[in-house]
């Protein structure tokens, strides 16, 4: 019966799972928007910088002069790259998916800090129910209290008095066995910050061995000429900057995976010691029912 419950509340989570990958993606974009104002570079010889405080006037057209001339070559100047831009180039293919892959890591985060709250597993406004019911002897109001709830401690609840017509042991250990499927549920929802933490380095690991690749393929085929210092340099930069991406979110993904398993295990223990307790009562408030007046 629980069960139905369950799959109407991932229904729910459903959609806002949609809400914050978009949520993530705009937070990741709107991150990435200074580095593409920042240049990276000091300003070429010849060039003024903006916030350069103004020359005297007899420097003035000579600076302008100097700056607007072509190259001794008859060649444009070399556009310069901001550090927004070189970033993409350098990561290339290897980088966007790392991208993809970091916005699905923060909205994965988000979702399990929303979800994985003890006031969430065990709310106090069903605590405040279940006693209110025991005391009055309401035995039926308990368990639909419950019954109507999707959190960890009204499962376990739910179980427990379900099972007690068996007796007090057997209803204790249908609770262990629900407890144990729960936290097994929820192991299985922050596996994927493992992954992502595992992932994280041999993806950039990729992004070393080809960069390397592409350098010395540039060194190989040069043919006893000077290699081009730019294409070496473009394969290093490679090499480099996709293996720091990959670091870059496998650190954080192991610290949330280690977070969120000790999160599971204080909300296992709250859980479990709230059930008991409330199956003590019930027993106990059968008892002096049954009992002669």
């Amino acid at each position: 019966m629980w069960r139905d419950s369950s799959s109407r509340n991932r229904e729910r989570v459903g959609g806002r799972w949609v809400i914050f990958l978009a949520a993530s993606g705009l937070l990741c974009w709107t991150a990435l928007g200074p580095l593409g104002r920042a240049t990276g570079q000091e300003p070429a010889k010849g060039e003024v910088a903006k916030d350069a405080p103004p020359a005297k006037d007899a420097a003035e057209p000579a600076a302008k002069a100097d700056a607007a001339a072509p190259a001794a070559d008859g060649s444009a100047p070399p556009r310069r790259e901001n550090m927004l831009q070189w970033a993409i180039r350098a990561s290339g293919p290897i980088g966007l998916f790392l991208l993809c892959l970091s916005v699905y890591f923060t909205a994965l985060v988000i979702r399990l800090f929303m979800e994985f709250r003890v006031s969430e597993a065990v709310p106090a406004p069903l605590i405040e129910k279940l006693e209110t019911a025991i005391k009055d002897k309401k035995f039926q109001d308990a368990y639909d209290a419950c019954k109507d709830n999707d959190s960890f401690l009204a499962r376990l609840v739910r179980t427990g008095i379900a099972n007690l017509p068996a007796g007090r042991p057997e209803a204790k250990e249908a609770i262990l066995e629900a407890s144990e499927e729960i936290n097994t549920h929820l192991d299985m929802k922050i596996s994927y910050l493992a992954i992502i933490g595992t992932l994280g380095p041999m993806i950039g690991l990729v992004g070393t061995i080809w960069g390397m690749i592409m350098s010395f393929q540039e060194i190989a085929t040069a043919a006893g000429a000077q290699p081009r210092p730019e294409k070496v340099a473009e394969g290093i930069s490679t090499a480099l900057f996709i293996t720091l991406e990959g670091v870059s979110l496998s650190v954080p993904a192991i610290f949330f995976f280690a977070f969120f398993r000790n999160r599971i295990a204080q909300m296992s223990m709250e859980a479990n010691r709230v059930a008991d307790r409330v199956i003590n009562s019930l027993v106990a408030a059968v008892k002096s029912q049954k009992a002669p007046t």
